[in-house]
């Protein structure tokens, strides 16, 4: 699984970071920095996880069984954007805009809640 999200200058990097660990537990996070167009900086951080059992039944608790992912362009893959406000409240749910989200790309075997 690879889990990546844009901060904005704008945006607590610690908040962000809270709330990424809150639901996806204590996952290694990549933080690469990018100058924005008025010259302040811009976040992407990224992690990317081989054992993903415990987040898949996290995702699949929070969407009761049902995560309203994209299928992939191969067999087995599946994207999901999650809202990045909401999860900071401690709410999971899909977004509904493109942009401020957390993105997932999932790869697994026998389904997302198999």
């Amino acid at each position: 699984m690879e889990i990546s999200v844009v901060i904005h200058a704008t945006e607590s990097l610690e908040r962000v970071f809270d709330a990424l660990r809150r639901f996806f537990g204590e996952i290694p996070l990549v933080v690469e920095i990018y100058e924005g167009h008025h010259g302040n900086p811009i976040y992407l951080v990224t992690s990317f996880l081989n054992d993903c059992d415990d987040v898949l039944t996290k995702l699949c608790n929070a969407f009761g069984g049902a995560v309203p992912a994209s299928v992939g362009e191969s067999e087995g893959l599946y994207y999901l954007r999650l809202d990045k406000q909401a999860l900071a409240r401690g709410v999971v749910k899909a977004a509904e805009q493109q942009d401020d989200v957390v993105r997932l790309k999932i790869r697994v075997r026998d389904g997302l809640c198999g």
